[in-house]
């Protein structure tokens, strides 16, 4: 996968305390075409400490175009920012 780090628009679900899990994201590709991706498959979810910053790495999988692709998807708790981190 390759690293990406572009900020995303994502619609997401809260179930009581637990994490936010993804649902559908909207991101905008290199050739400047906006595109929406409903989250297919929740592989795994890292929680991580970066400088001691909180955040969950969702590693993914979707229907992009005609292809099924892996992606990982990172939300930043402190700043309730979410990035579209590999794909």
């Amino acid at each position: 996968m390759k690293l990406i780090g572009r900020p995303i628009d994502a619609i997401v679900v809260f179930k009581g305390t637990e994490r936010p899990l993804p649902y559908k994201f909207k991101y905008t590709d290199d050739s400047g075409e906006c595109r929406q991706i409903m989250v297919g498959k929740i592989i795994c979810v890292d929680e991580r400490h970066i400088a001691g910053a909180k955040s969950y790495i969702y590693d993914c999988q979707s229907m992009i175009g005609d292809d099924e692709k892996r992606y990982q998807l990172k939300y930043m708790v402190d700043q309730c920012r979410w990035v579209l981190y590999k794909i």
